[in-house]
C-alpha cells in the first residue's frame, strides 16, 4: 500500500523584512521581491514486508533517471520513467522535454501509437514553442512508420505553414510530404511536391548551405521512381501498329527515368546513389521482361505451334539481348562505385543478386521457358523493389528562417489527419 503527500514549490522572499537587534525594518510598498522557485518533491509512505518507510523523490531525479535509460537505449525503462514523471508531476518545466523524450523512447520500442500521442500532445499544448516544430516532424515520421500516409502528408503540410522553418526544415518537410503522396499512389501530386523541393534548393543555392543532402536526394530519387512507375504501367499490345507506339512510349520513359536516376547519383549521397544505380539496371531488365511477356501473334498460339513459338522467342531474345547486357553493365558499375565508397547496404546486395542472375541469363546455354504458353498473354505485374526508408540524419536544428518562400507548391488539400 502506498500513500503520497505533496511538498509544494516554495517561494522564498528576500528583502521583505529583516530583524536585527530586535529592530524591525519596514520595506516600502512596491520594492522588488526576489523569489526562488524550487521543483516539487513527492514523499510517499510505502508499506513493505519490513514495515512502512518513506520514499522521497523529485521531478529532476525522475527526469535524470529516464534520460539515462534513453541514452543507454533501455527504451522500456525510459518510457516508464517519463510516463511516471508526467503522471506525478503533470505541469513543470520538465513537461515539454518529458513528452518529447518519452516519444523518442516509444519510437525506440516501435510503439508508434504511443509515440504519436506524446508528440501530438506536445505540438498541441505548446504550439508556440520551438519544441512544437520538432515534435511535428517526429509526429509525421511516426505516422509514416505506421503506414498512415494521409496523416503523414497532412502533418508535413501543416509544418510548411510554420514561419520558423530553416532551409533544411523546409526541404525535409516537402520531401517527406512528397514521399507520403508517393506512397498514396498520387503520382502527379507527389511529382509537383518533389519538383517544388528542388526548385527551392536551387533558389537558395547561393545564399544558404544545407546541413544535409539526404532530403534533396530523396526528392530526386523519387522523381525517378515516379517516371519508373509510369514506365511500368505501359503495356505492349497488339496489333503491331499499337505495339510500335507502346514500345516508343516505354522507351521514352525508360530514358527519362534513367536521366533522373543519374542526376541523383551525381548528387553524391551514397544511399540514394546506390538505390539509383540499382534502379537503372532494373529498368533495362524490366524492358526485356516486357518484350518476353508481350502478346504473341495468333498464328503462334495453340497446340501444334510449339516449334514456331520457340523460333519466335529465340529470335526475339537475340534482338533484345542488348537490354540484358546494359542491365548487367549498370549493376557492375554500381557495385564498383559502392566498393569504392565502402558502402554496404540493401542496394549493394540487390545489385549483387541481379548481376548473378543476368550472368546466368546471358549464358548461351540458358533456356527461357514458360510454365504455360498462354502466360505470355497475361504476365504478372512487376513488383518494384521498396524504396529506402527515409531516415532523418543526425544533427541539431537551427532557428534561421528560409530566405525564399516557395510559390510552386500547388498540391491539393490532403485528407484530415487520422488520429489512431
Amino acid at each position: 500500500m502506498k500513500k503520497s503527500v505533496w511538498v509544494v514549490c516554495l517561494a522564498l522572499a528576500a528583502g521583505c523584512a529583516g530583524k536585527s537587534n530586535n529592530q524591525v525594518t519596514v520595506v516600502p510598498p512596491g520594492t522588488p521581491v526576489e523569489q526562488i522557485e524550487m521543483d516539487p518533491i513527492k514523499i510517499s509512505a510505502v508499506k513493505g514486508p519490513d514495515g512502512t518507510h518513506l520514499e522521497t523523490y523529485d521531478v529532476a531525479e525522475l527526469f535524470e533517471v529516464a534520460g539515462k535509460a534513453l541514452s543507454d537505449k533501455r527504451f522500456s525503462d525510459s518510457a516508464r520513467g517519463y510516463d511516471r514523471l508526467l503522471k506525478e508531476f503533470p505541469n513543470t518545466r520538465y513537461t515539454k522535454a518529458a513528452l518529447y523524450n518519452g516519444g523518442l523512447a516509444y519510437e525506440g520500442l516501435k510503439d508508434w501509437p504511443s509515440a504519436v500521442a506524446r508528440f501530438q500532445r506536445l505540438a498541441t499544448e505548446f504550439a508556440d514553442s520551438s519544441d512544437a516544430k520538432d515534435a511535428q516532424f517526429q509526429l509525421g515520421a511516426c505516422y509514416a512508420e505506421e503506414g498512415n500516409w494521409p496523416a503523414s502528408a497532412t502533418v508535413f503540410a501543416e509544418i510548411l505553414e510554420r514561419k520558423d522553418l530553416t532551409a533544411d526544415d523546409k526541404i525535409e518537410a516537402m520531401a517527406r510530404r512528397g514521399f507520403a503522396q508517393f506512397q498514396l499512389k498520387d503520382l502527379d501530386t507527389a511529382e509537383r511536391t518533389f519538383q517544388s523541393a528542388l526548385w527551392y534548393v536551387n533558389s537558395i543555392a547561393t545564399e544558404e548551405r544545407l546541413e544535409t543532402d539526404f532530403y534533396v536526394g530523396l526528392a530526386r530519387y523519387h522523381l525517378g521512381q515516379i517516371t519508373h512507375e509510369r514506365f511500368r504501367a505501359i503495356p505492349l499490345r497488339l496489333p503491331e501498329k499499337q505495339m510500335a507506339i507502346d514500345m516508343e512510349d516505354k522507351a521514352r520513359l525508360l530514358l527519362a527515368a534513367q536521366r533522373q536516376y543519374i542526376e541523383t547519383i551525381k548528387l553524391g549521397n551514397p544511399q540514394w546513389a546506390s538505390a539509383s544505380g540499382y534502379q537503372i539496371g532494373a529498368l533495362y531488365e524490366e524492358f526485356y521482361d516486357a518484350f518476353i511477356h508481350a502478346p504473341i501473334p495468333d498464328d503462334l498460339k495453340g497446340e501444334g505451334n510449339e516449334e514456331k513459338r520457340e523460333v519466335y522467342y529465340e529470335e526475339l531474345r537475340k534482338r533484345i539481348r542488348i537490354l540484358l547486357e546494359k542491365s548487367l553493365r549498370t549493376h557492375e558499375q554500381n557495385l564498383a562505385m559502392l566498393e569504392r565508397l565502402g558502402v554496404q547496404n540493401e542496394w549493394r546486395d540487390k545489385s549483387k543478386l541481379a548481376f548473378a542472375k543476368l550472368q546466368k541469363m546471358l549464358d548461351p546455354s540458358f533456356k527461357f521457358e514458360f510454365a504455360d504458353p498462354s502466360a505470355v498473354e497475361t504476365p504478372p505485374a512487376a513488383t518494384p523493389p521498396p524504396p529506402p526508408t527515409p531516415t532523418p540524419p543526425t544533427g541539431n536544428r537551427t532557428n534561421q528562417p528560409p530566405t525564399v518562400r516557395d510559390p510552386n507548391d500547388h498540391a491539393p488539400q490532403v485528407p484530415e489527419r487520422q488520429i489512431l
